[in-house]
């Protein structure tokens, strides 16, 4: 049987890169249940230090999960894997619906024996600016036998 290993070398990385539009933030907001004024009121958000509504944090958060995503299939991983956590999540700068978010995916560490690779993940506003930042733990596991 083939030895099996995490699919990734540290350094390796991907970005996903998408334009929050008012449609996403109703969307999650019907998911999620969180209508909170703070992203789905202009007129009381006008009256705020932000002067317009804010996109939900984990939704800005979710593109680094796109990119875990990404990063694998551009590893053409031969052996699936799951979200083992987040560590470390801080929502740094607000977004605001409009904003054009870059989601980059870096792998720092790389266990082999465990099975488990760890990723910074970072997400970026068009401005450059870093608006979420985690450190996201995947572990493999190999597909059994049918």
């Amino acid at each position: 049987m083939a030895e099996v290993k995490v699919p990734f070398e540290i350094g390796d990385t991907c970005e996903f890169t998408k334009t929050v539009s008012e449609s996403d933030v109703y969307g999650f907001a019907g998911i999620t249940g969180d209508f909170s004024q703070m992203h789905t009121n202009e007129a009381f958000m006008q009256k705020t230090m932000y002067k317009t509504r804010i996109v939900h944090g984990v939704l800005s958060f979710a593109f680094g999960s796109t990119a875990s995503t990404l990063i694998q299939l551009q590893a053409k991983s031969p052996i699936p894997s799951v979200s083992y956590g987040y560590d470390r999540l801080r929502f740094i700068k607000p977004v605001f619906i409009g904003d054009t978010l870059t989601a980059k995916y870096t792998i720092t560490e790389v266990d082999n024996e465990k099975l488990k690779s760890v990723a910074k993940v970072e997400v970026f506003n068009q401005h450059g600016d870093i608006v979420v930042a985690a450190n996201h733990i995947l572990k493999f596991f190999p597909l059994e036998d049918a």
